[in-house]
């Protein structure tokens, strides 16, 4: 057996499924929509950085083809100051030969440095290192024993940065006395150099930081030693600074090496070389999002700066806030929930019209189709539900009416078109009824036509058919508008006369009697006589009762001669 489902619970599900199927659209869209505005935003800025890596890379091919250029007047230099030692060796001013070495020069600075015979920096222009004992170095002590012995003449060393971020190649000679080892220093201020062409390349919209990987460390350029109070405390930044940056390079590579690296002593190993193996150099770059600051970060690295032996890598790093893209994200979420309330709205209101004028108006209709009722006051915008309700309420009246016929037809007598049994029972029940609520009397007269039979016998049933029809017809003419005519056996017809005591009743009965004798009683047709029984209702009385007792006057009236009345 097939299930059914009610018209709430088919509205309620085509509802639901409606608002899930449209919703569902929506979030779609919604989380497509985010994905592409993030891949946009990364790309966008992915973009921006490597123009970014361009532009610096264009600013180190400028320094590092200055510093070549420099490098061809650096033996001039040393030369220069062997002369000046020796002009000035009683009586030696270290500012004055280093501002006589820098003269006219306009990229990068000559420093000097006297290295004694204990490998001990006696007297320099950069006086942080005056005192520095070089015999602990191995390789440098080795290096000073040749150049005091003049198995060489000159060491030219490959170029250096040292923890300011300053770029050095040294270029060392034994003077003519044999007393020092001269020690000509060419250094470039790299973040100088750099931040001279910065502000072109930064924007509002981004932070740029630079790291140089050494041998031992990463560098920051714009962090300078004079900036600590003491070099353990630069260098206890600067290893932070390197473990950090490993951190943040790892969280893009996921490199168990690197991850490994973030928590070694880098002093032990050779930094830069390991990086070279590790990270994709002048390749893609590598990113991640720091949670923390919300931002998004790129290092961009190039390979090894001012040649391969200097070993030094430069990583850019540019940071995008993702406060444009969060905003992005939100006005997504907005629009998105926007719609979503919008359709619900919409979904609602239809939903609602739907119900008051279709839901509503099928419910009624068919209530009032199971009732049998008249839909008279439902109407709907809907043309199709208007035209139901019209065609059922025609419908339904015609049936009425048709009912009324035919309840009419089953209270009539079909051969003389008056009153039948069935109604003379249902009316006789009413007038008891209301004569014992409220004491309105009636009386009740019995007709029988008087040997009726011989005239069936004699002239046929035809005959006696159209004898009972004119009984009707006379009975019907000769009482009042108020008073009740049935036909309830054969012959026999009833008169009940409402509101109507016994001896009123005598005398309407009299005149009926006589007026139909003269009626049915003429020259051409047979005689024709009505017995007659005519009683008064009483407290006691019920339908059998009162029937009973006016019938048992008939039957007196018929055995005291017929053509009589009998009564109370």
């Amino acid at each position: 057996m097939n299930k059914k489902i009610s018209l709430k619970a088919f509205n309620a599900f085509f509802f639901a499924s409606l608002f899930i199927i449209v919703f569902s659209g929506l979030y779609y869209q919604y989380t497509a929509s985010n994905k592409i505005t993030s891949v946009n935003f990364k790309n966008s800025n992915y973009t921006k950085s490597l123009e970014m890596r361009e532009k610096f890379r264009s600013i180190f091919d400028k320094l590092e083809y200055q510093f070549i250029q420099a490098e061809g007047q650096n033996i001039d230099k040393l030369e220069q100051l062997s002369t000046l030692y020796n002009n000035q060796k009683e009586h030696l001013n270290l500012k004055k030969m280093e501002d006589e070495l820098n003269r006219n020069v306009n990229f990068g600075k000559y420093d000097i440095f006297m290295i004694n015979q204990d490998y001990i920096i006696e007297k320099a222009s950069y006086e942080k290192e005056i005192g520095l004992n070089l015999g602990q170095f191995k390789s440098v002590k080795e290096l000073f024993d040749k150049i005091f012995n003049k198995t060489i003449k000159l060491d030219i060393s490959s170029p250096k940065l040292d923890l300011d971020s300053r770029l050095k190649r040294y270029l060392i000679k034994v003077s003519d006395d044999g007393k020092y080892i001269l020690q000509i220093g060419f250094s470039l201020d790299y973040s100088k150099e750099i931040n001279k062409q910065l502000h072109y390349l930064l924007t509002e919209t981004s932070q740029t930081n630079l790291y140089l990987a050494t041998e031992f460390f990463i560098q920051d350029i714009n962090i300078k030693s004079k900036d600590f109070k003491s070099k353990a405390e630069h260098n206890e930044y600067t290893k932070a600074l390197t473990q950090r940056f490993l951190s943040d390079i790892n969280l893009a590579l996921k490199n168990k090496e690197i991850e490994k690296l973030a928590t070694s002593d880098t002093r032990k190993i050779s930094l830069n070389k390991t990086l070279v193996k590790l990270i994709p150099l002048n390749e893609k770059l590598i990113s991640f999002t720091d949670k923390k600051k919300n931002t998004l970060n790129f290092y961009s690295s190039t390979g090894s700066l001012f040649g391969e032996k200097s070993d030094t890598l430069l990583f850019i790093k540019t940071s995008f806030p993702l406060a444009p893209l969060d905003s992005d994200l939100r006005a997504n979420l907005n629009t998105f929930l926007f719609i979503s309330i919008l359709i619900l709205l919409v979904l609602t209101l239809f939903e609602y019209y739907k119900k008051r004028e279709i839901t509503s108006k099928i419910s009624a209709i068919t209530n009032m189709i199971k009732d049998n009722k008249m839909i008279e006051n439902e109407t709907s915008s809907i043309k199709d539900i208007s035209d139901l309700i019209g065609s059922y309420n025609k419908t339904l009246n015609n049936l009425h009416k048709q009912i009324n016929i035919n309840k009419s037809l089953s209270y009539t007598d079909f051969l003389t078109g008056i009153k039948n049994r069935k109604a003379y029972d249902e009316s006789i029940e009413k007038l008891i009824s209301q004569y014992k609520r409220y004491g309105t009397t009636f009386s009740l007269a019995i007709f029988d036509a008087d040997d009726f039979k011989k005239i069936n016998d004699n002239y046929g049933h035809s005959f006696g058919d159209t004898v009972l029809k004119n009984i009707a017809n006379a009975l019907k003419s000769n009482i009042r508008d108020g008073d009740m005519l049935f036909r309830i056996g054969g012959e026999e017809f009833i008169i009940i006369f409402p509101s109507t005591n016994l001896e009123n009743s005598k005398q309407a009965i009299e005149h009926i009697r006589k007026n139909i004798d003269l009626s049915l009683n003429t020259n051409n047709k047979p005689t024709l006589t009505l017995s007659i029984g005519l009683t008064e209702v009483t407290s006691q009385d019920s339908k059998d009762s009162i029937f009973k007792r006016v019938d048992t006057f008939l039957y007196v009236s018929k055995k005291n001669g017929k053509n009589t009345v009998t009564s109370d």
